[in-house]
């Protein structure tokens, strides 16, 4: 149960994603499995490059609480994945975050977000627990209506801010994008900025549809990259 994803997706490249250039330290860094002791720091660098994403503005609109919320949001998906070893993080310093499902993983049902929500309610508000539970049923839809079939879900994508620019979230992506491309497989998720929408089309993703959730809240792109 992610929040703000490549998937409330992904972020944008301000908030999440790195920018294109590729620099001769990034072309050296190693990307290996995020540990278990490690959960609490990715959360923390996965909230602080989500804090400005808009998504995260409107689901949590209090400046006072977002990155608290923002965190604890990216340690339940982040605990959840790592039972399915989907964390991926650099080597040594934590600098960026890809958090993956793989095919099969089950897809959390309102029973199980019961007790997270919970949390959402007492800390944030009915507004914020609204949408949230809003936002996941919509996105939900959305999976079962592009990608039918056994895929991976980008279930999060982040660069710390201090580290973007530098090649940072293409390397997060190349594990799980190399294993699909063997394996002939299908993975997806959501975006909700132009530039991560960008971004994400350079990894050989393409948008299937652009949507609102609410009426007021802002544009979401459903993305799908099919085995190349």
């Amino acid at each position: 149960m992610a929040l703000i994803n490549s998937s409330i997706s992904d972020a944008s490249e301000s908030g999440g994603k790195d920018c294109q250039r590729t620099t001769p330290e990034s072309t050296q860094m190693q990307i290996v499995l995020l540990g278990d002791g490690e959960i609490e720091r990715a959360a923390t660098v996965m909230a602080g490059a989500f804090a400005s994403d808009p998504l995260g503005l409107y689901i949590l609109p209090d400046p006072q609480n977002r990155l608290t919320m923002l965190s604890w949001f990216w340690r339940q998906a982040l605990h959840r994945n790592h039972l399915y070893a989907g964390n991926y993080t650099t080597a040594g310093e934590i600098r960026g975050v890809a958090s993956w499902l793989p095919p099969g993983a089950p897809r959390e049902t309102l029973w199980d977000l019961w007790q997270p929500f919970w949390q959402v309610l007492r800390c944030a508000g009915w507004r914020s627990t609204y949408r949230c539970l809003a936002l996941l049923e919509f996105v939900e839809r959305l999976r079962d209506r592009h990608c039918s079939s056994p895929h991976w879900y980008l279930d999060g994508l982040a660069v710390a801010p201090e580290s973007q620019g530098q090649g940072i979230g293409s390397l997060l992506l190349q594990p799980v994008l190399e294993r699909v491309d063997r394996e002939g497989q299908t993975c997806c998720l959501y975006t909700s900025t132009e530039r991560a929408v960008r971004f994400y089309q350079r990894q050989g993703f393409t948008v299937c549809e652009e949507v609102r959730f609410q009426t007021q809240a802002p544009p979401l792109w459903y993305m799908v990259r099919s085995p190349q």
